[in-house]
Formats: structure tokens, sequence, C-alpha cells
């Protein structure tokens, strides 16, 4: 697998940056090393149930961006451009249409798990979900996942510091 040796490079990379010719501090030339604000990393999670505590209904700005609102409205119409920028996400051979099914109340019991429902990473008939959600929250140059969020990947994905392991938490709509 490359992604361990990328990040034991990277590791080795960082040690060495710290003592160098017997000197501790940054080389010659190089910027100040600086901890980075990474959310539920080094800094806290304000969103430790990923999807449910960012999609809620902010009546402060008249914007309702819960699951349950987001899919409703879908039910009636897709916005065509967001059909467009999904297509390259399908399984081969599946054209988009103008409408997701409509979901019953149980749906948003359990988010993003019942999602993976249809949109799991080998269907025949839907966008697996995390192609489909990478897309929709880090393309687009309005887009609020970007602008609100600064498209911090550990605002979803979160890590277990005991085990090194990644995963996303799926929780209850708010």
């Amino acid at each position: 697998m490359k992604t361990p040796l990328l990040w034991i490079s990277l590791l080795v990379i960082a040690a060495g940056m710290m003592v160098v010719n017997g000197q501790e501090g940054t080389p010659p030339g190089m910027p100040p090393m600086q901890t980075p604000q990474i959310p539920g990393i080094t800094t806290a999670d304000q969103f430790p149930q990923a999807c449910v505590d960012c999609h809620l209904n902010y009546t402060e700005m008249n914007m309702d961006v819960r699951l349950s609102t987001i899919m409703k409205g879908m039910s009636e119409k897709v916005d065509p451009e967001l059909l467009k920028k999904l297509q390259p996400t399908a399984p081969e051979g599946v054209t988009l249409k103008g409408k997701h099914p409509e979901l019953g109340p149980e749906a948003f019991n359990n988010i993003p798990a019942s999602c993976r429902t249809c949109h799991s990473p080998n269907s025949k008939t839907a966008p697996p979900a995390k192609q489909m959600t990478h897309v929709i929250h880090l393309t687009g140059e309005e887009n609020i996942f970007l602008g609100m969020f600064g498209g911090e990947c550990t605002h979803c994905h979160k890590l277990d510091k005991t085990t090194g392991l990644w995963s996303i938490p799926s929780a209850a709509e708010k």
C-alpha cells in the first residue's frame, strides 16, 4: 500500500525538520513550523456527528439544509446543474433522472448509513455516497461547505487516535 508509506515519509520529514545537523528548530531557508488547526485532531471538533451536525435548519440565515428538507425537494425535482455535476459519479450505463425517490422518515434516523442502502460502493443504480458526497462538498465556485466550513475533511472523517482508523459517524437528523 502506498498510503502508509506516504504518511511514514511525511512523519520522517517532519521529524527531520525538528533536528537538523544536531540543532533544534527549522532548517535554514524554511518557514517556521506551525501546528495546523485541524478540527478533532489539534482543535475541538464542533461537528462530532458529521453530517447531522452541519445539515441543520439555520433559521437566522433562512437556510434549511437538513437532509430531510433537501431530499423532499429532490423528490419533486433535482436541479439540472446538480444532475450534470453528479452524472460522472453514476454507475456505468446509468443516466441520472430529474427526481430522487421519496424517502420515509426512517431514512433520517441513521445518516449517512441509511443513505448507503442505495448509494453503496457497488451500487448498479445510484452514485456511490463517497464519490457523490465529495463532488457535492468539494467542488464548485459557490460551495457552502468550502465557504462556511473551509472544506475541512475532519468535519466528516473522524480519526480514532488510538487505532489510527478513520470513520464517518452515523446519527439521527436533528
